[in-house]
């Protein structure tokens, strides 16, 4: 499928931009301080995330002195610093961190738990994981409606995230199903594709490469889905044009119109 620059790195690295429109930013250095925590945070919890799903080669970080749980580590040093500096006297924000770290790490327990378990997943229990997994951005909306004055309803703002959560979310584990295999996650594509598997009585006997991979194409999974995850782009689009987030906006765009060549990519490989 056609790369579209992995929209969950890319969003997630640019939250702070996407949300800057709702906001009157009266203290520009304030604002800079608050985007370099962001930074630091989200760096940290992705190599978090990487650590816990075993994603890192250690093998090469050490031999290439790449010391990546130090400057983890690190980071998340120095975000607590800023944090410390910008709400000294803010317990609804600190409060508000807690909720949300907890939850987040809840929902990696128990991704771990699904992927020894295996369970059929449902669709709510996809987005329920999807929203934890990605709950942590919720943070940089309550953070800066504190220190700034917003423009609309913060609420808005959450509600396109959720429906850029579960579209990402959707998504990801499409175009990373292989990858999900070989590394025993997981994912609620994998459990549609097995459980498929399991009713029509396929097997892989003759030991075809990426066979799950083409079991979701000619299912008409990849097609349902990725129709799924394109629905919450549009929806998470209409509401950014509504209320006038104008860089939300575009970049749901431009999102949209990477999944839809997929998605066209996909009709060709099942009709032909």
């Amino acid at each position: 499928m056609t790369d579209i620059h992995k929209p969950s790195l890319y969003f997630f690295r640019n939250q702070v931009h996407f949300l800057k429109d709702n906001f009157r930013i009266h203290d520009e250095e304030l604002f800079q301080k608050f985007k370099s925590f962001v930074g630091h945070f989200c760096y940290f919890t992705l190599e978090m995330d990487k650590m816990i799903d075993g994603e890192n080669n250690y093998k090469h970080l050490f031999e290439t002195s790449e010391n990546t749980p130090f400057f983890a580590v690190k980071s998340h040093q120095e975000s607590i610093r800023i944090l410390a500096q910008i709400f000294p006297d803010h317990p609804e924000f600190w409060d508000e961190l807690d909720k949300q770290n907890q939850h987040f790490y809840l929902t990696l327990l128990k991704e771990k738990y699904n992927t020894a378990q295996q369970p059929v997943f449902t669709l709510q229990d996809f987005e329920e994981y999807a929203v934890g997994k990605h709950t942590l951005a919720y943070v940089p909306i309550t953070a800066l409606n504190i220190i700034f004055e917003a423009k609309n309803n913060i609420e808005k703002l959450k509600d396109i995230f959720t429906l850029v959560f579960k579209g990402i979310q959707m998504n990801d584990d499409l175009e990373d199903l292989q990858k999900d295999i070989q590394n025993n996650q997981w994912t609620y594509v994998r459990s549609r594709v097995e459980e498929f598997m399991r009713e029509n009585n396929l097997s892989n006997e003759a030991g075809l490469d990426r066979f799950e991979e083409r079991v979701l194409y000619v299912s008409g999974i990849a097609e349902e889905l990725i129709g799924y995850s394109k629905d919450h782009f549009i929806a998470a689009k209409d509401i950014a044009e509504e209320y006038h987030f104008e860089e939300l906006s575009q970049w749901l765009s431009e999102t949209i119109a990477g999944i839809t060549q997929n998605e066209a990519l996909i009709l060709n490989l099942t009709q032909n």
